[in-house]
């Protein structure tokens, strides 16, 4: 049974590029509905070697998202001032999600849900419309932020949820510090010994390289940090990100390694996961229960409406025109993979109900299909305007 699953989802995801070069829809929207059609006609059913295959194609697209961190580039933001900019933003978001919560009188949960971030569906955009865009280049930026603290505010819900007001909850922020602080003293060893012995790098991943050992050594990274994390019962998404990071760091000039490990993981594995994502939707459960519609465009234009807000007061004059803010609060506004991963860890806490849990799921697909949409419609728009 799980082979044949397998050869569905494989099947859908060869299927999603060709139909999105037809339709000129984005292939991650196509992926994701392609899933969810799969379930809904009893096409594919759910196995458990699929669920932890999808769940390395997430673990990729973070390692791949920490790719795009090389930290010596980020040296720049403070000098032009972008870190004040993304404190105030960060701040209008949290002050604009406690409001609405209070207001709506929607559950506690919603309060880190509206503001959470991930770069996984910007990392999709800069795939197909590439870094030269200001609005894409400032959202990756503070996506990258945004993530970061996303992973921490998760585990944050997990330990209070868990533990209560306990010494276990101290504890497990206290390991999460300690960890960064490990991080960070991992890097300035590594500056500092590649430093020294500059041939080093050479010696680990080869410019010339025969037998792919750039490879095995950016696949030993990948699951040394996992196991790390994991072994401290922190957010595994995080090692995964962190291991992209080294990469990006000290290995940024090596654009072979980059072209290998970005094609392995949009070839198949990040393709994969969006797929599965899609199979997760009980669209006969939606249909049949129209408040799920309406909580999850409540979910959807919360999201977006305090990042507008956000962005107006925070990036005006960063990003310089409207067309540019609205391209940004679009790109922003579908962290589809921490939404699902906060809908999950919500229903699993029993926080939220299986209403609730569908009503974000929904939320997500919903941004991930007409956001990515509109920015390519708003995007078109722009083109051909320029041209006439």
């Amino acid at each position: 049974m799980s082979l044949t699953s397998f050869a569905i989802l494989a099947i859908l995801v060869s299927l999603a590029p060709l139909l999105s070069s037809l339709t000129r829809i984005p292939s991650v929207v196509v992926e994701m509905l392609l899933g969810a059609l799969a379930t809904y006609f009893g096409i594919f059913h759910e196995s458990e070697s699929v669920h932890y295959v999808a769940e390395v194609g997430f673990l990729i697209l973070m390692f791949l998202c920490g790719m795009e961190v090389d930290l010596k580039s980020f040296k720049a933001l403070k000098s032009e001032g972008i870190f004040k900019k993304m404190f105030l933003y960060f701040c209008v978001l949290y002050t604009l999600s406690i409001s609405l919560v209070l207001f709506q009188k929607l559950p506690f949960i919603y309060i880190v849900t509206f503001p959470i971030m991930g770069v996984g569906m910007i990392m999709t955009l800069i795939k197909e419309y590439g870094k030269d865009h200001p609005w894409l280049n400032l959202a990756l930026r503070v996506g990258i932020f945004g993530e970061l603290l996303s992973i921490c505010i998760l585990v944050g819900i997990n330990g209070f949820y868990t533990y209560g007001l306990s010494f276990e909850l101290s504890k497990t922020f206290g390991v999460l510090l300690l960890f960064f602080v490990f991080i960070a003293l991992c890097f300035r060893f590594f500056k500092v010994l590649f430093w020294w012995f500059p041939t080093l790098k050479n010696l680990i991943v080869p410019q010339e390289d025969t037998s792919n050992q750039d490879l095995r050594f950016s696949a030993m990274l990948f699951f040394i940090f996992i196991s790390i994390v994991l072994s401290l019962k922190l957010e595994v998404a995080l090692g995964a990100f962190i291991a992209g990071m080294i990469i990006a760091t000290f290995f940024g000039n090596r654009h072979t390694l980059h072209q290998k490990l970005t094609s392995i993981g949009f070839g198949f594995f990040v393709p994969f996961f969006f797929v599965h994502i899609g199979t997760t939707l009980d669209l006969e459960a939606l249909l049949s229960n129209p408040k799920l519609f309406k909580d999850a465009l409540i979910i959807v234009a919360g999201m977006l409406g305090i990042r507008l807000v956000g962005c107006l007061i925070a990036f005006r004059k960063l990003l310089g025109n409207a067309r540019n803010m609205i391209l940004y609060a679009l790109s922003d506004a579908m962290p589809l993979t921490f939404l699902i991963a906060t809908a999950t860890l919500g229903l699993q806490l029993k926080i939220i109900t299986h209403e609730n849990y569908y009503a974000f799921v929904m939320g997500a697909m919903i941004e991930g299909i007409s956001f990515m949409i509109a920015i390519k419609l708003i995007l078109n728009y722009w083109k051909s305007s320029k041209k006439s």
